[in-house]
């Protein structure tokens, strides 16, 4: 979980310096370095089913994880970015860990310093990522 924790460092000292509209940018330019999900990848298995719009997931190594993402919205592009920076290396029970230290995965977002930045549909396709994540590193998948 430390490793988690100090992959994200960067990530929330900069929410934490920035206000508004800055913080949507921000996540905006999050999304430009996305390690995105091959073509093949887009399956109903890889879909993230909470979020509005089309996103997907894939985490491949079950020893450290690799995660490839895509979605049609670039804030939720840079909300896979936040977790790709997060859950790449990490083993399936650093990744367990971290998450399950928070009551529900929208603390994570208070944790991240994002705050109200983000609207609720958006918030949801995070949660949903965060939900297929976690089931993957359990079943190994």
């Amino acid at each position: 979980m430390d490793k988690i924790v100090s992959n994200l460092a960067e990530i929330r000292e900069n929410f934490s310096l920035l206000t508004g509209q800055d913080k949507l940018l921000y996540i905006i330019d999050l999304s430009k370095k996305l390690e995105i999900i091959p073509e093949n990848y887009k399956t109903m298995d890889n879909r993230v089913k909470a979020c509005t719009s089309q996103t997907w997931i894939k985490l491949e190594n079950p020893e450290k994880i690799n995660m490839v993402a895509d979605s049609e919205s670039s804030v939720v592009k840079g909300l896979l970015r936040i977790l790709q920076v997060a859950f790449d290396g990490a083993s399936n029970k650093e990744i367990k860990s971290f998450i399950n230290s928070f009551e529900n995965p929208v603390q994570i977002f208070e944790w991240l310093n994002i705050g109200p930045t983000i609207s609720s549909q958006r918030q949801n396709g995070f949660i949903g990522a965060i939900n297929i994540i976690l089931e993957k590193t359990s079943d190994g998948k």
